[in-house]
């Protein structure tokens, strides 16, 4: 699966995790914050996945540096915590301004 998000139109970090729940089909129980989007990514919920951000930029001025950083962080470290599994089963994390 390839999810492609134009950052240029989140407004904010509900709008992110709105356009991330619907583009990976995370149903009404998904909570719409950090930490419940890298626990179902680092368990492999869905797989393969490539999630591309792009105008990354607008996003970094929507959150805030420090909130964006931590996003970035953390599918970072999923995407290395994939690294060693099959193309079939990886997570791919891509920024791009």
């Amino acid at each position: 699966m390839n999810v492609v998000i134009d950052c240029r139109s989140v407004l904010d970090e509900a709008d992110l995790h709105r356009r991330l729940s619907g583009a990976l089909g995370y149903g009404p129980y998904y909570r719409h914050n950090l930490d419940d989007l890298s626990r179902k990514l680092a368990a492999g919920d869905p797989r393969p996945l490539q999630l591309v951000w792009i105008h990354a930029g607008s996003l970094r001025l929507a959150l805030g540096l420090e909130l964006y950083n931590r996003y970035v962080r953390t599918l970072a470290a999923i995407e290395t915590a994939d690294t060693g599994r099959g193309w079939n089963e990886r997570f791919v994390f891509r920024v791009f301004e």
